[in-house]
């Protein structure tokens, strides 16, 4: 059934929200990183002298998880800032409980090298996963790193708890990078065709609601930076998400 579903899914992406459907920047929300030797390995966890762009952040999330550790069982949804700036994300999956450990301008090597600490212990129910977007940013066409390094985070999750469930969004559009846009069509095609073959993997099209008819970026979904959503953006992805978690989790 996965590999029949392919097709259909594709058709959705190239004709472009729903299942199955580049430049490295330099601001917070797209700083550089470069591939960590073994992207499927587990990275130390760096001395202050050589913390990474991110480490406040992640430091921040231990900080809680110490003082109040979440049960496991809950969905995590991580990666860049499309999770974390989830304006109400509890409220919109409710009574599906969550956990938000996105952490804005990371790529997937980022994620890759944090996993150990604000993934995997968690012990998720299912993990919800939105990053890519700043791997290509405005102009880097290497949409197939993008897809192999959401391969890698699938592999390492699988191998410490099979048969968690990752759905993955789509790489959205966006007014200020829409001219690398068939880069991250390319890559969301990747992911789509590695989801339809690969057990406990779901492809999530976020991407399509937010074109208009013309198939260019609709203003209303964007915030002012012409990067980032807007609450309507957060509305549509809400709807689909929501139903595609409840049709994993029952």
């Amino acid at each position: 059934m996965k590999t029949f579903a392919v097709a259909a899914v594709l058709a959705v992406i190239v004709g472009g929200c729903g299942p199955g459907a580049p430049g490295k920047p330099a601001s917070p929300d797209g700083v550089d990183g470069a591939l960590p030797t073994a992207p499927g390995e587990a990275q130390p966890v760096p001395t202050d002298e050589e913390a990474p762009w991110y480490e406040d952040e992640v430091r921040a999330f231990e900080a809680a998880d110490a003082a109040a550790m979440p049960e496991p069982g809950r969905v995590l949804f991580t990666g860049s800032s499309s999770v974390r700036l989830w304006p109400d994300l509890a409220g919109d999956m409710a009574p599906i409980p969550v956990l938000n450990r996105g952490f804005g301008g990371s790529s997937t090597p980022d994620v890759l090298a944090v996993m150990d600490r604000v993934v995997l212990p968690y012990e998720p129910s299912v993990i919800v996963y939105y990053c890519g977007d700043n791997d290509l940013g405005a102009d880097n066409t290497d949409a197939r790193a993008a897809a192999e390094g959401f391969f890698a985070f699938v592999e390492r999750v699988h191998a410490a708890q099979p048969g968690t469930p990752i759905l993955y969004l789509s790489i959205k559009p966006s007014p200020l990078r829409f001219g690398n846009w068939a880069s991250a069509v390319r890559a969301n095609q990747l992911v789509a065709q590695y989801a339809a073959a690969t057990d406990h993997v779901t492809f999530v099209d976020v991407s399509t609601c937010l074109l208009g008819e013309d198939g260019q970026p609709r203003p209303e979904y964007y915030a002012d930076d012409d990067l980032h959503l807007s609450d309507a953006a957060y509305a549509a992805w809400a709807k689909i998400v929501r139903a595609e978690l409840e049709a994993v989790i029952h």
